[in-house]
């Protein structure tokens, strides 16, 4: 299988755009075969959830299924990463946000890497399996604002996402300057870990499913963490891949190479 379009490229000058703003459109990332297989396994995975969990509960997805590594692991999307890290690349998240129909959690201002227990991060990609927009739950991003330091965060009272940032943290002008992410199915997204950003409910008829890809230098702390398997809600321990380069420290990295 061909998940990735062959005539993808991103040079030096994407990469400055990126670290101006915090975030890139990448475009066509997946082929339309790969697109209609993803979108026809993505639809056995939420056939087989476990009753415990929800569809946006997905995690460590690449541990789960060899489809989503293979992708998560492409030269494309490494390419990008190497910009940010360099060549010793670790891929040490995946996780797929599934929005069914009218339903869906709004997810408020926040920022990724305080809550990561890694370091030395690249950027995330988000990569849409179906076309997202504002109606069916897509993301915001506040260009720029990566540079900032950690904002001031609040408790929000809800169970599943328990801080955000304090709205006085962000300009007056939030609704104007945030950029939505307007993807079509199958194109993706990078942003910084420390880029403000945000997501509304699916209030549509269609689903909003995408995948989040995280990365690491090889060199970057690693903490512990377990995942609930998607069809048996059993625990199990994140695995740190090393997906492209040299295990610098002698970790005894488990390898991937996909170049």
């Amino acid at each position: 299988m061909q998940w990735v379009n062959p005539d993808f490229t991103f040079i030096q000058s994407d990469h400055e755009r990126y670290q101006r703003e915090g975030y890139a459109f990448l475009g066509k990332i997946l082929t339309p075969a790969g697109l209609e297989s993803a979108r026809e396994r993505l639809d056995r995975m939420i056939r087989d959830l476990h009753p415990s969990l929800k569809p946006d509960e997905i995690y460590s997805a690449h541990q789960q299924e060899s489809w989503l590594l293979a992708i998560a692991a492409c030269k494309p999307l490494l390419d990008v990463i190497e910009y940010d890290v360099g060549p010793n690349i670790v891929l040490w998240s995946t996780h797929l946000i599934c929005k069914p129909p009218k339903t869906g959690r709004p997810i408020p201002w926040h920022q990724d890497r305080t809550y990561w227990n890694t370091t030395k991060l690249g950027g995330s990609v988000w990569l849409a399996f179906d076309d997202v927009d504002e109606n069916n739950g897509t993301m915001f991003v506040l260009p720029g604002w990566h540079r900032r330091t950690d904002l001031t965060r609040r408790a929000t009272g809800d169970e599943f996402f328990d801080e955000e940032i304090d709205p006085a943290m962000l300009p007056a002008d939030v609704d104007r300057l945030q950029v939505p992410y307007y993807l079509k199915a199958g194109e993706a997204a990078v942003h910084d870990t420390m880029i403000p950003h945000r997501s509304t409910p699916n209030r549509s008829d269609r689903w909003r499913r995408v995948l989040v890809c995280r990365y690491m230098s090889a060199e970057g702390d690693m903490g512990t963490k377990e995942y609930p398997d998607y069809r048996t809600g059993q625990m199990f321990p994140r695995r740190y891949l090393l997906v492209r380069g040299q295990d610098v420290l002698n970790r005894r990295l488990e390898r991937m190479v996909a170049d």
